[in-house]
């Protein structure tokens, strides 16, 4: 687990390697949110005795497995556990991974859910709030790669600027270089980058813009804000994406 804190906002990224899973913890006086859901996740939240009772609301960046694979597992642990009230979920719009996991979930268990599952479809630039964060969701380029299949299309991906009494976090999620990046950073307090890809001269130009960042693009990036941190590096870094 690797935290941050300022005077207002705790993070925590409780695991995150390309391919595998992501999911990072954000915490203030009023609660917490859930960025992603990946493999793994309840495994993560118990291990870094993370209180699910503060969770106000999970937020997702796009539909890859992982970022999003371990929703179905979330859920069903919130209902063995009996949670209450309201779950509110964000995630870009037509991100139908996500979706149709909270819908077969409800689907499975329709009489014996104990909360309500909220979801909502966020474009560029929406604004809204979990826990008094102010959350403005950002346009990002991301493209799925595969062995065998190359470079894919792009699907629905969104970084996110996160605000509270003055601080702010900026999340990328996964993206490849694109003219909103530097606006989503610039002067943040704390800039959360992914860096799938070790060296640019390693990879091809296509997928440093469509695919993922490398360590030395996501570090220029980086510096537009006060502090940054490299997360979602690969299992090999050589690789041309997931």
């Amino acid at each position: 687990m690797q935290l941050w804190q300022g005077k207002w906002i705790k993070v925590n990224i409780l695991y995150s390697i390309a391919g595998i899973a992501q999911h990072i913890w954000i915490t203030n006086e009023k609660g917490a949110i859930l960025i992603d859901t990946g493999d793994g996740v309840i495994r993560d939240i118990l291990s870094n005795k993370i209180d699910l009772s503060q969770l106000r609301g999970i937020i997702f960046t796009h539909g890859h497995y992982d970022h999003m694979g371990g929703l179905h597992s979330l859920l069903g642990f919130l209902r063995c556990i009996g949670k209450k009230g309201v779950l509110p979920i964000f995630a870009p719009k037509g991100c139908v991974e996500v979706f149709s996991i909270k819908d077969n979930f409800i689907k499975c268990y329709p009489n014996t859910i104990p909360f309500k599952i909220s979801c909502k479809e966020i474009q560029s630039q929406e604004v809204f709030q979990i826990a008094g964060m102010t959350i403005r969701a950002y346009p990002v380029v991301h493209c799925g790669s595969i062995k065998g299949y190359g470079i894919l299309e792009q699907i629905p991906s969104l970084g996110y600027r996160i605000s509270y009494k003055g601080e702010t976090i900026a999340i990328s999620g996964d993206t490849g270089i694109c003219p909103s990046l530097k606006m989503l950073v610039k002067g943040a307090d704390l800039a959360i980058l992914e860096a799938a890809f070790k060296k640019s001269k390693e990879v091809s130009k296509e997928s440093l813009k469509k695919v993922h960042l490398s360590e030395d693009l996501a570090k220029e990036i980086g510096k537009l804000a006060k502090d940054f941190i490299l997360i979602h590096k690969g299992t090999n870094q050589s690789r041309k994406g997931k």
